[in-house]
């Protein structure tokens, strides 16, 4: 198992912090609730260790997950009973077109050196909507150096290599989406996109 893989995702989603706790929470609250009780077939790509998704997941639903780290896909199985995980890349997602019901995409745009082919490939294969969060910033650095973390980097996290506003990831989405709505769920945004016809 990737040592560097196995814990990232439980440091963040079982902290102690009450106010990040918190803070998460909401946003998985609002990612539940666009993905509602009957979401249809329902791909998490980024899937990471399963632990957001799992959290997420309406009962009943059986999801598949996508994640580019072997060791991640063997933590998010055991996360996520049932849960139809493979080793993937966003640029080159393993689904046909308009396939997949409802899309998430939790915190991986900001990972990635260039954006356009992976949200390419997100409004490819979604039939319904591609449900995304990413960091708002400035605030989402601003809250980490706060809380003394990342303070060298003036709280940016080093794996971030995207910096997303409201207008930059509206900018992103819409050359690719019918329509897209961005809301703010400080410190991160949630887009729910819709695709072209």
């Amino acid at each position: 198992m990737d040592p560097e893989a196995a814990g990232q995702d439980e440091q963040k989603y079982t902290t102690s912090n009450p106010v990040v706790r918190r803070l998460i929470g909401r946003l998985l609250g609002r990612v539940t609730a666009e993905i509602g009780s009957t979401p249809g077939r329902l791909a998490d790509i980024g899937t990471g260790e399963g632990l957001a998704l799992a959290r997420v997941v309406p009962e009943g639903v059986v999801p598949i997950g996508v994640e580019y780290r072997r060791a991640k896909v063997a933590l998010a199985a055991v996360a996520v009973p049932g849960l139809a995980a493979s080793v993937g890349d966003i640029g080159t997602l393993p689904f046909p077109d308009r396939s997949i019901d409802t899309v998430v995409c939790q915190e991986v745009l900001e990972h990635l050196p260039s954006v356009d082919r992976a949200v390419a490939e997100l409004a490819r294969i979604t039939r319904g909507r591609c449900i995304l969060t990413v960091p708002h910033e400035p605030f989402f650095r601003g809250g980490n150096f706060v809380r003394g973390k990342n303070l060298a980097r003036w709280g940016n996290d080093v794996e971030h290599l995207q910096q997303f506003t409201p207008r930059r990831l509206r900018a992103v989405l819409e050359p690719h989406f019918e329509s897209v709505e961005v809301t703010r769920v400080t410190p991160w945004l949630l887009a729910v996109a819709k695709p072209r016809p």
